[in-house]
């Protein structure tokens, strides 16, 4: 008979984290304005001052030293999988098998659902094929306020699903996606959480081969893993450009994750698919309700406390595209907006370096390329486009556009097996696609800074088609 093979991760020591960490975030739109006033500053001194374009070519130098040891450095081995016998369900779960079922940890799958009804009976499905034994296993549905069908399927999967429990949120009750869980949590036991969105599907072998990585630490930092993210997948990836982009975007998104955490950045959240230890999360004070992206600030929140994210290429947990540019426009301001949030919350730890030095290069390296290069490209376009000066980006721009080009390559070509000319053809619609960050980042910049509040969460509508 085959047997789980578990042992348990070392408790964790006082995580002593500071008060601003467990405090909602101040003064955004004063701190998004003094960011954009400084670069702006600075791309004009330079502009206005010949030597000042060094400041380029040093910067340029040292992300190109970065980059090169991002994409040279391999990635761990994944673990092997905790044994599991599909056959022998009924044998384990007998009193014989007690002692070994102890040793497991009890896992919590957190479905927040508002109006679902498209899609939410597939996902109960697929979590109904886990590999895992059901007397260690909560799933949760979160029916936070939902107006369609949603409380309907619900009530007619409690019939054939017995461990399923069905939380109902009144609706305006506050905080999100964020709210919906922070509410569930106290009424859990489990020890690690997963979190699956509604259009979700999860392989059967999902827990048995995630979970291990909890029980190790991290070889190269020496950090207790708090948390585990794994791919994510495009089920409607052949419906247009937009989905074929969204896929290239995945992969190369993945291929990346893989070589960050391996030279010691920063593993990132993805809400979709993530697993996290529930002792850090409390130390963490839970989700965050004054964020648009709580995977987002809850990536940041772990590592200042002192804890790794791992991640992992398979198995994948299968969402659904946007079909359209309008639901990719609002979908993709929420995400740079929640990811811009994140670093003006949480700059004391940032520039303390509270998180080690590898990760804090590894985050100056992606917020300049993914946020402070979207917001100098507008002074530099209209110094030289009223005063004739060659850009002053140009080198870093290249250098950017460049290892997104290698990195979507190398996504393409490992996680979705494309060769030939369908890879180069896939990695050029893949960089057209890629091209709306630009436009969605620099509006969402400019944005925060003259509007008092957030950004409206607009809900991604889910069709069920794969």
């Amino acid at each position: 008979m085959s047997e789980f093979v578990w042992s348990e991760p070392e408790p964790l020591e006082d995580l002593h984290l500071p008060d601003w960490l467990l405090t909602t975030a101040q003064r955004r739109r004063l701190k998004a304005l003094l960011v954009l006033v400084l670069v702006w500053g600075l791309v004009s001194l330079m502009h206005g001052i010949p030597v000042a374009r060094w400041f380029t070519i040093g910067l340029a130098t040292l992300m190109v030293i970065h980059i090169n040891r991002l994409l040279r450095l391999q990635p761990a081995a994944p673990l092997p999988p905790l044994r599991w016998d599909p056959q022998h369900d009924q044998e384990l779960e007998t009193e014989s098998s007690e002692s070994k079922l102890l040793a497991l940890p009890c896992v919590a799958v957190l479905i927040p659902a508002k109006n679902e009804s498209a899609v939410l009976p597939r996902l109960l499905d697929s979590l109904t094929q886990l590999h895992y034994p059901t007397s260690h296993l909560e799933l949760w549905a979160i029916d936070d306020g939902s107006s369609d069908a949603t409380p309907d399927i619900l009530r007619e999967a409690q019939t054939r699903i017995p461990h399923l429990r069905v939380y109902h949120r009144q609706p305006g009750r506050g905080g999100g996606k964020s709210g919906a869980l922070n509410e569930v949590l106290p009424l859990t036991q489990a020890e690690i959480l997963l979190v699956c969105d509604a259009d979700s599907v999860v392989p059967s072998d999902f827990l048995v081969r995630t979970l291990p990585l909890f029980a190790q630490t991290q070889r190269a930092s020496r950090r207790p893993v708090g948390a585990v993210q794994v791919r994510k997948a495009v089920s409607n990836a052949g419906v247009n450009f937009w989905t074929v982009g969204q896929v290239a975007e995945m992969a190369s998104d993945s291929y990346l994750q893989q070589q960050r955490v391996a030279v010691r950045g920063i593993g990132e959240l993805r809400g979709n698919g993530q697993l996290v230890r529930r002792d850090v999360l409390e130390k963490c004070g839970g989700w965050n309700e004054s964020t648009l992206t709580d995977d987002l600030d809850l990536t940041f929140k772990l590592h200042l406390a002192g804890v790794d994210i791992a991640f992992l290429a398979e198995p994948a947990i299968a969402e659904e595209g946007v079909t359209s540019w309008k639901s990719l426009w609002h979908q993709r301001c929420r995400w740079a907006e929640g990811g811009y949030q994140r670093y003006l919350d949480y700059w004391p730890g940032i520039l303390s370096r509270r998180m080690g030095v590898a990760k804090s290069l590894d985050l100056w390296a992606f917020f300049i390329s993914q946020y402070l290069l979207p917001m100098a490209l507008v002074p530099d376009t209209l110094w030289v486009l009223f005063t004739g000066h060659s850009s002053v980006l140009l080198p870093l721009n290249a250098l950017v556009m460049g290892c997104l080009t290698v990195v979507l390559y190398r996504g393409l070509r490992q996680v979705e097996g494309l060769h030939g000319r369908r890879l180069w053809w896939h990695t050029a619609l893949g960089l057209v696609y890629m091209l709306h960050w630009f436009p969605v980042m620099i509006m969402t910049t400019a944005r925060m800074c003259v509007q008092p509040k957030r950004l409206k969460w607009v809900k991604t509508v889910h069709c069920g088609e794969i």
